[in-house]
């Protein structure tokens, strides 16, 4: 399966589009069709989601008996700045209003590709907020392990 992947710089036009990579408009189109879920948490970014990840992520919320503070939170979040969206036939996405203004995405932005998502960013926003500080060793090895941990558990017979 085909992966958002990279990142690429863009510019914002003046209605609020973004056009979408080709990579990233390939993925959507062999993988996912061109409805999205376009979202954030905090207004700072804004998170691009295929609707076919976005209603798997509501369907394991879903089947949680109970929910934490915290899932409600997200889900309260994500719902506030959520709106469907799709695709246009020259490979536009419209961002709202509200998402463009709180986000700085005026301008130079950057769209990341986060496997199953992309990632918009307001360039300077990026290099301050998720460029900020050093990616440690410490914190390669804790990936990794969770990677590992990962991998073994969904292996068969635990092996």
């Amino acid at each position: 399966m085909k992966r958002f992947r990279g990142s690429y710089e863009l510019k914002m036009d003046d209605k609020g589009r973004m056009k979408v990579p080709s990579k990233y408009l390939s993925v959507l189109e062999e993988a996912y069709g061109n409805e999205l879920y376009i979202t954030s948490i905090n207004g700072d970014r804004v998170f691009i989601y295929p609707l076919k990840v976005w209603e798997v992520i509501e369907q394991s919320i879903e089947a949680m008996k109970v929910r934490s503070p915290e899932i409600e939170a997200y889900i309260s979040r994500t719902s506030f700045w959520g709106n469907e969206g799709e695709v246009d036939n020259r490979g536009r996405v419209l961002i709202p209003p509200e998402l463009r203004s709180s986000g700085k995405l005026d301008g130079n932005v950057r769209v990341i590709g986060e496997i199953d998502h992309m990632t918009l960013w307001n360039e300077d926003m990026f290099r301050a907020k998720a460029l900020d500080g050093e990616f440690t060793d410490e914190k390669l090895h804790e990936v990794s392990r969770l990677l590992n941990e990962f991998t073994a558990s969904r292996a068969p017979n635990g092996q």
